[in-house]
């Protein structure tokens, strides 16, 4: 027989106890969803943004190491990711499609671009799918002639499917051919700050 000291250190929870306990959970649960919902949403964004600038970098690395003009094309009109990465003019070093993302039709990240003229303001997102498709392209140098002639755009913003709440990020095309990352919510001495 179990000493009654020991029956009292077996004892389980009482219904009572539970149901605080999962009232409690249900509370912070309640809580906590809807801002871990935006913060992945944030992360899909800061990912597609990143994936994006990895492509214009390739981009201008086929370029410098073929020594000819290379194209990056956003496909899409509606502004899902998926791009195209081609030489200008096809020889044996430059082939027609060098690599390219298939546009990804499950995504809840939209791209919208402009040129350098008609970029408005960074406080004002630019909507998924403008003036896409569209494309960037970089000369044997690494630079974008086209950026300043007013031909390729020059900013692309990226965001989310499910509102304006969500965290923007712009990706910037520089007529030299450098690529920069930015967020327009950061306070202007930020080293991310759009300017």
């Amino acid at each position: 027989m179990l000493s009654t000291y020991r029956r009292q250190q077996m004892r389980g929870l009482t219904l009572t106890e539970l149901m605080i306990v999962l009232a409690l959970s249900s509370i912070m649960l309640a809580i906590g969803a809807p801002s871990m919902g935006q913060w992945a949403r944030a992360i899909e964004v800061r990912s597609s943004a990143a994936s994006l600038v990895a492509a214009l970098h390739a981009a201008r690395s086929e370029a410098l190491t073929r020594n000819a003009a290379v194209r990056l094309q956003l496909l899409d009109a509606l502004g899902r990711p998926g791009w195209r990465l081609s030489c200008v003019q096809t020889s044996a070093r430059c082939p027609a499609l060098i690599r390219q993302q298939a546009i990804d039709t499950s995504a809840a990240v939209r791209w919208g671009a402009t040129t350098l003229a008609a970029g408005p303001s960074f406080d004002v997102p630019i909507a998924a799918g403008t003036a896409l498709p569209a494309g960037i392209g970089f000369d044997a140098s690494g630079a974008v002639p086209g950026i300043a002639a007013g031909d390729d755009i020059a900013r692309i913003d990226v965001t989310h499917s499910s509102g304006d709440n969500v965290q923007r990020m712009v990706v910037l095309i520089a007529p030299q051919g450098m690529v920069r990352l930015c967020q327009p919510t950061l306070s202007a001495g930020h080293p991310q700050h759009c300017h």
